[in-house]
């Protein structure tokens, strides 16, 4: 007998967390809007599979750390039947509460729903168009912004309340946004259980998407590039020994912003339409 269909939709809450099978053993996925396309299994997962590398290896840098990953073919079963799928792994542990994390857009799903909370009086929906971003989706989904004459990838994080932006953002935000620092240097968790320092910025100009206005992110002031061009405010500049360097940006950088709980807050769910290529908010 077929296994049974799966429906158009999938609606998650809570940690968001899904069962699956990979080469016949059950796994539990967290499902992360920010996520690589591909499945993604904590270190001691992959050991316990028995997982071999294959062909396509990588490294990702959160500040100065380097997370080694391999990746190869398996067997996946999200409940209608094995498919063959591409799965990734690295050496430390890509979630706290599940077995690894995969992407909305990894999914078999025609749409994926995450739901927030309920929707409020006079709730809109707003729906953009939804990108892929990084070679084989390496740096996840996302929708990509024109601002200021610059593209900027824009996507969202159910695991943290904070809006996060890199060295090079946080400096084209200033010069662009009016970005000041508001807030004091502070130890931030990113991902593969690495913390790096970040500080709080606010924009003179906020972003806007739909009727949302994003007016704080927390720069990564020492990744990937220097905190160039970013003044911080008197309050903030009293008690930090932060050496702010003012330079030009001279080159293309990657733009990106992932925005945190906080900016969705009043927000009733938040849906990936892989069929229509959307991103939908209901605010």
């Amino acid at each position: 007998m077929a296994p049974p269909a799966l429906p158009d939709e999938l609606v998650l809450s809570g940690d968001n967390i899904i069962t699956v099978t990979i080469n016949g053993q059950p796994l539990r996925l967290e499902v992360r809007p920010e996520a690589a396309e591909a499945p993604t299994l904590n270190a001691d997962v992959a050991a316990r599979l028995g997982l071999k590398p294959g062909m396509l290896a990588f490294r990702s840098m959160v500040g100065p750390e380097k997370v080694n990953g391999n990746s190869s073919i398996h067997r996946v079963d999200y409940g209608a039947g094995e498919k063959k799928q591409r799965i990734f792994w690295t050496d430390r542990q890509s979630s706290t509460i599940a077995d690894g994390t995969i992407s909305p857009a990894s999914l078999p799903y025609r749409r994926v729903t995450f739901r927030l909370g309920e929707a409020g009086p006079g709730a809109r929906e707003i729906s953009l168009p939804l990108d892929n971003f990084g070679f084989l989706g390496r740096l996840g989904v996302g929708i990509t912004l024109n601002l200021d004459g610059e593209k900027v990838r824009f996507q969202f994080s159910l695991a943290r309340d904070e809006t996060l932006v890199s060295a090079p953002t946080g400096n084209w935000l200033a010069q662009y946004r009016g970005g000041k620092f508001t807030g004091q240097p502070r130890q931030t968790l990113i991902f593969y259980g690495i913390e790096r320092p970040t500080r709080e910025m606010t924009l003179a100009q906020p972003i806007a998407l739909g009727p949302r206005q994003l007016l704080t992110a927390d720069v990564r002031y020492s990744d990937y590039g220097d905190a160039s061009g970013i003044a911080a405010s008197d309050e903030a500049r009293a008690d930090s020994d932060e050496i702010v360097v003012v330079g030009d940006k001279k080159r293309d950088v990657d733009l990106r912003i992932v925005a945190g709980r906080a900016f969705l807050k009043g927000c009733a769910s938040l849906t990936y339409d892989m069929q229509k290529r959307t991103l939908g908010l209901r605010c």
